[in-house]
């Protein structure tokens, strides 16, 4: 089976970050930046493979697009979501393949190793990811049959994401209609590849115009009653976390702000 990484980066001058994130597949990068271009060559990988590479280069925003964009732009059989402070191994081809064989899944999430975090990922396979474990998921650790995702109509939702100011939570919203649409998803703990830490997370802490977003995301992914039971749980449950930043009384009336909000 064909696999590509869709990749998405902003501001690139040159095609390097194939070679820095040691891509060893066929690839899809899409690069916002203030140009618009778009090339298509072929590179060697590691193994003495003929791989090839898509390279967008355009003046849209927004996280979402791009992916949308990638997944447009590729005729791979297996996509690998990425950002550019992902470091593949090798074997990726391969390893990728066999989890695939193996597990019979239309999106299998995959485990990671993190440079900037001490996030701890399960350690057993999962034939049937429920809503917990998608609400924890991270970009990086998706991958998916692209025609059954393309069969279903599923996309990135493009008033989400970064770029958007609205917040993240795409991934999830992604996943939750794949569920949704009786796709397969899986889990194993085999680590896709590192994540490098990076200057250009959207994350910036728990301030109150996260809570404000994290009250509009939570409706957005997971409806009304489900989102509103949500922005509770992460009030009360991250205090200690965002305490410096505000009383959970203003919290909560942040996150509500948000539920309500119409954008």
């Amino acid at each position: 089976m064909k696999i590509a990484v869709l990749l998405s980066c902003m501001h690139q001058t040159d095609f390097s970050i194939i070679e820095k994130c040691n891509i060893q597949c066929d690839v899809v990068v899409v690069n916002q930046c203030n140009h618009e271009a778009h090339n298509e060559f072929t590179f060697k990988n590691k193994h003495g493979d003929e791989c090839n590479a898509v390279f967008i280069s355009t003046k849209e925003r927004g996280l979402s697009r791009s992916r949308n964009m990638a997944l447009r732009n590729s005729n791979a059989d297996i996509c690998i979501i990425s950002d550019d402070d992902m470091f593949y191994p090798d074997n990726l081809i391969d390893l990728v393949s066999s989890e695939y064989a193996n597990n019979k899944g239309d999106v299998i999430l995959f485990s990671l190793e993190r440079k900037d975090s001490d996030k701890k990922y399960p350690c057993k396979r999962s034939p049937n990811v429920g809503l917990r474990q998608i609400l924890k998921t991270s970009s990086p650790q998706v991958t998916f049959l692209r025609e059954k995702v393309n069969d279903a109509s599923i996309s990135f939702d493009e008033k989400m994401g970064s770029g958007t100011g609205n917040g993240g939570g795409e991934e999830v919203k992604f996943l939750l209609e794949c569920k949704k649409k009786k796709l397969k998803l899986t889990y194993t703990p085999a680590i896709l590849g590192t994540m490098i830490p990076s200057q250009g997370q959207w994350f910036h802490g728990f301030t109150k115009e996260y809570m404000l977003n994290l009250g509009w995301t939570s409706r957005r992914m997971l409806g009304s009653f489900l989102g509103y039971v949500y922005i509770w749980y992460q009030v009360v449950t991250k205090y200690p976390k965002y305490k410096c930043n505000g009383s959970f009384t203003e919290m909560i009336s942040m996150t509500h702000k948000g539920y309500f909000a119409k954008r």
